[in-house]
């Protein structure tokens, strides 16, 4: 109850303040008991009112506490309390005598309206159109054909294939064209190639199918099986196919084969590698 009262006194002083128009910001009227209305000087900023000035006495004023401030001249008794970031947040500016603390929402976040919300991450297929700030949201567009989009970037052409190269796999609007010469695609063999296409593979499918695919290929992240996050899912993939051998990833089309069209995905993706390949051997022969 004590509290509440102080605020609510606090609150109709300060209002008072806020509310009077007097010609002079650093100066006060007050009416004295005998009923004469004398000028008093304002408090300046970084203090407080400690006493009313009289028609023989100036005002007396008091500086304010570490973590408390008042930015303007004033007659108030209390100086007003910084604020204090959240964990959202970082200190973009310090509480000093005379300014509030400024918050300003961390790295990935912005600012909406009452509290930190995280940066929209575009969707497959959409890119960045306006980075996200900390005062604004981010942005996104559809890529159109012969954009891309990957891991929350801009919309940006197709990799066009050099005059030695051949087009292995046509992008999408969320990956890159694949482009290959008969040096590197013999160089590389079937093994890169194809755990750059399998991820990608993976990453266009549901939550829900990824899980299933974490437990037929036994894909555990410290002892449990592949979480249902998309994000983590996919890392665990990843990190699943690092270690792979090339047996490993060619057997992938028999061991998800309950998943008809992944498997029939990557077995035409070891298909169309193997034919270039040899094609390549044969004209180099």
């Amino acid at each position: 109850m004590f509290i509440l009262t102080v605020l609510v006194l606090y609150s109709s002083t300060a209002s008072l303040v806020i509310a009077q128009n007097e010609q002079n910001e650093t100066t006060y009227q007050r009416k004295l008991p005998s009923g004469k209305i004398v000028t008093c000087d304002r408090c300046p900023p970084g203090s407080h009112l400690q006493k009313h000035c009289t028609d023989t006495q100036r005002t007396v004023c008091r500086p304010c506490d570490a973590g408390f401030y008042t930015e303007f001249s004033n007659y108030i008794y209390d100086c007003l309390p910084c604020d204090w970031c959240s964990s959202d947040q970082t200190e973009a500016k310090q509480c000093t005598s005379s300014s509030n603390r400024v918050c300003e929402c961390k790295e990935g976040f912005y600012w909406n309206s009452h509290f930190c919300q995280q940066h929209t991450v575009c969707q497959k297929g959409y890119g960045v159109k306006v980075k996200g700030t900390p005062h604004r949201d981010t942005e996104c567009e559809r890529c159109t054909a012969g954009y891309y989009a990957a891991e929350n970037t801009p919309c940006v052409p197709h990799t066009p294939c050099k005059s030695e190269e051949k087009l292995l796999f046509s992008g999408t609007s969320s990956v890159d064209n694949v482009c290959v010469s008969c040096n590197s695609i013999t160089q590389d063999g079937v093994l890169k190639l194809l755990k750059q296409q399998v991820i990608e593979i993976f990453k266009i499918q549901n939550t829900r199918k990824l899980h299933r695919i974490c437990r037929n290929l036994n894909v555990k992240d410290g002892g449990f099986h592949c979480s249902r996050i998309h994000d983590h899912c996919i890392q665990n993939l990843q990190r699943w196919l690092n270690e792979a051998t090339e047996q490993e990833v060619l057997s992938l089309p028999d061991k998800l084969h309950k998943h008809d069209g992944i498997s029939k995905n990557i077995k035409d993706s070891i298909q169309r590698i193997h034919d270039e390949i040899n094609l390549c051997r044969n004209t180099l022969l």
